[in-house]
């Protein structure tokens, strides 16, 4: 082979949120086109991965979860502000700028057990005025501790019934935390004068927490927000102490990884209370950490992981939380494949994965293996993939048959070429069963393997028997099974029961975490209602979603197994059935069937409540066949978690061991180290600068500076590349 001084062809493989956000870092720089020409591989019809929607009957946006933005998501939402910019879309376009497609709320609804059931618990952080368009104001350990004082200076205002002796002592506390924490160095650790000075105040809190009940009756009608206030307050001290007793300052969180969050809690101090409290459990139930994805075992979360996810959302942008003005798909994921396209990406839809195939001397992967899972009647034009829904391009929940040459026949068959178990293709198409291989040093050069962790298994054999570090990884960071519900309502959330009032006028939505399981998060979306297309007299009021893991013990079936998809579905529907005749009552008692007739059950859902498109001509429960679920059950779809000892086996964008293969997707080592939009996007520069040196790591918001501790000589963590001087690609061609 020779080297020739012509743009390096980067194939993505995968058009999640890290292989997009892998392409827009990389078009980012001048002159890219230079240096790169790159394609995105993507399976089916659409982008986005786990964040991928769709338009179903009426053009209802169905969602594989509940999908959002964290104010501490400091690396995705100023990238999402240079998309928008790059869009340019026309004043009154619907969506036409950042600031109408993300909208910050500051509520959120937490659920507690108490006295023999759930009970609710408001909390509304404060805003500020720290843009989400620069990440940079993230600074680390001091950032987040310095946010935590200006809340609990807050909360000390707003939260009625607080003892003189207890706001006093606090507000003392705080005064000396703000200067301690400004002017001396964190790298004190153990030493730094602010962890006695909480230790002190944390030991007299805990008293008022412990007799809260006995102190005078003219706390009565507070004594529950005030106790509220005090957990909160005790759970803030615990993170404080721990981070500082623990000096991740200069040791960094990985070395807190073999523990468990809650271990790691109690070593701090943290209240028996507080431990049990929806304040400290929010972290690990929107990050979804229950083993094997069951809900009815303990969450199992690694301390450095838990600490620094919360201590981030404690540093919060402008608002806690960034909600969607429209469906992910039309709020994130159409914007960033418009704006790649015109940057000059290519997208090759239809394109399953099937196998890496390693040179001869192991070092490198010299084939991949696909199969093209449909053709299109005019390849010169391309595939189109977006539909136009009231102005906003969105994508459709099924392909463009009539762009295909097998259109009518997967029409006719409904396949769903997004499923592994989906027998496609079969013999009435031969010329698709023929493997469709790209080989090095022509159709690519250099590799981005952006695919979710659960379909290493089946992709990457041959990695997966030349190194350990991969086996490690696969089975250590395990990757869960999801489900997901959307119910459309005839009546309005207050109709049905929402006991908070909510101010629109601040975009508070009604938005829960830690409810009963398994769908333990929630959220009311009745403003993407006008992004839907409903007849007059069939219009809904309501939109609830509801998310959660699934538990998951058995292996799955072959892909043969067609019906397995089917059978999942069922059981999805049966478990959302049951979750709603068991559980709705608390959260909307006025949607229970006691509550619509003279008598009936008092906790469980008056099905005849979900809005019908047939019309209504459905009754009861069978109402519930034309709402939404999903079994997010294929190796692409499935969550990534971080139990104890797995970051570890987390590789980096550059560490995958083979020489052009570098790694994206959230399941890789990005210091946050989450399942979530911000660790794709994280993975996504990662990988952009092991190709290119660009973005520099210093404006990778949050990466740790710290090096990673090396725990097995098996598993080497590699150091970041040196940047080399930018210049024209060379590629290997023979």
């Amino acid at each position: 082979m020779t080297k020739v001084n012509t743009p390096q062809k980067v194939a993505i493989l995968g058009g999640g949120m890290g292989g997009l956000t892998t392409a827009f870092q990389l078009t980012s720089q001048p002159g890219w086109q230079e240096r790169f020409d790159i394609t995105v591989y993507q399976l089916g019809w659409r982008l986005g991965g786990k964040c991928a929607s769709s338009r179903g009957d009426n053009e209802r946006i169905e969602e594989h979860g509940i999908h959002g933005f964290m104010g501490s998501y400091f690396n995705a939402l100023p990238m999402m502000s240079d998309v928008y910019a790059e869009l340019n879309r026309e004043p009154g376009q619907p969506l036409a700028t950042f600031q109408e497609a993300f909208l910050g709320s500051n509520f959120t609804m937490l659920w507690e057990w108490q006295d023999g059931h759930l009970k609710a618990w408001p909390v509304r952080a404060p805003s500020n005025d720290i843009p989400p368009t620069d990440g940079s104001s993230y600074k680390g350990v001091q950032t987040a501790i310095i946010a935590i004082i200006n809340e609990v200076e807050q909360m000390l205002t707003s939260t009625p019934g607080i003892p003189k002796i207890v706001d006093v002592c606090i507000a003392d506390l705080l005064d000396k935390a703000k200067q301690q924490v400004e002017t001396i160095p964190l790298s004190e650790g153990p030493n730094h004068p602010l962890v006695a000075e909480i230790e002190g105040a944390r030991t007299f809190i805990t008293g008022v927490v412990e007799t809260i009940d006995k102190l005078a009756p003219k706390l009565a009608e507070h004594a529950n927000t005030l106790r509220q206030a005090l957990l909160t307050l005790d759970f803030y001290a615990a993170l404080i102490v721990g981070a500082l007793t623990d000096n991740v300052e200069v040791n960094g969180y990985d070395i807190l990884d073999p523990e468990n969050w809650s271990d790691w809690l109690t070593r701090h101090g943290i209240n028996a209370a507080t431990l049990q409290s929806p304040v400290v459990m929010t972290t690990v139930n929107i990050c979804y950490q229950s083993p094997n994805g069951d809900t009815s075992r303990a969450a199992r979360m690694a301390a450095g992981c838990f600490l620094d996810w919360t201590l981030r959302s404690c540093a919060y942008m402008g608002s806690v939380i960034w909600s969607f003005a429209a469906g992910t798909g039309e709020t994130v994921v159409a914007p960033m494949y418009e704006v790649l396209k015109r940057r000059g990406v290519k997208f090759e839809f239809f394109r399953k994965v099937e196998n890496l195939r390693l040179s001869d001397d192991r070092k490198r992967v010299s084939a991949i293996e696909m199969t093209i899972q449909a053709t299109l009647k005019d390849p010169e034009a391309g595939y189109h993939p977006l539909i136009d829904v009231k102005g906003l391009p969105s994508w459709p929940a099924k392909p463009h048959y009539e762009q295909l040459v097998e259109g009518e026949y997967l029409r006719a068959t409904d396949i769903d070429l997004e499923s592994y178990w989906n027998g496609w293709p079969n013999a009435a198409f031969p010329h698709l069963m023929e493997p469709h291989i790209l080989r090095e040093g022509h159709e690519y050069d250099q590799i981005v393997f952006a695919i979710a962790l659960g379909a290493i298994p089946y992709l990457c054999k041959e990695l997966l028997e030349e190194k350990q570090a991969w086996r490690d990884m696969v089975a250590k960071i395990p990757a869960l099974q999801t489900q997901a519900m959307q119910l459309w309502f005839s009546k309005d959330m207050y109709e049905l029961g929402w006991s908070e009032p909510l101010d629109p006028a601040k975009n508070e939505l009604a938005l829960s975490a830690t409810y009963f399981c398994p769908p333990n998060g929630n959220a009311e979306f009745h403003d993407l209602l006008k992004w839907e297309c409903w007849p007059k007299n069939n219009q809904p009021k309501a939109l609830w979603y509801f998310c959660g893991l699934m538990p998951d013990y058995e292996a799955p079936p072959p892909f043969s197994d067609t019906d397995y998809p089917r059978r999942m579905s069922e059981r999805v529907k049966t478990q959302c059935i049951q979750y709603l005749q068991t559980s709705i009552g608390t959260m909307l008692p006025n949607a229970t069937v006691r509550a619509n007739n003279p008598a009936g059950d008092p906790n469980g859902l008056d099905f005849d409540l979900l809005v019908d498109t047939q019309n209504g001509a459905a009754q009861g429960v069978q109402r519930f066949d034309s709402q939404f679920w999903r079994a997010n059950i294929d190796p692409t779809e499935r969550y990534v978690t971080s139990p104890p000892g797995s970051i570890d086996c987390r590789m980096e964008a550059w560490g995958s061991g083979f020489e052009n293969l570098t790694l994206a997707g959230d399941w890789i080592y990005t210091g946050l180290n989450v399942g979530s939009f911000e660790g794709a996007t994280m993975s996504g520069k990662l990988a952009s600068y092991a190709l290119s040196a660009a973005p520099a790591l210093t404006t990778i918001i949050g990466y740790p500076v710290v090096p990673r501790p090396q725990v097995s000589v098996d598993r080497p963590h590699y150091p970041p590349p040196v940047p080399a001087v930018a210049k024209p690609g060379l590629r290997l061609v023979g």
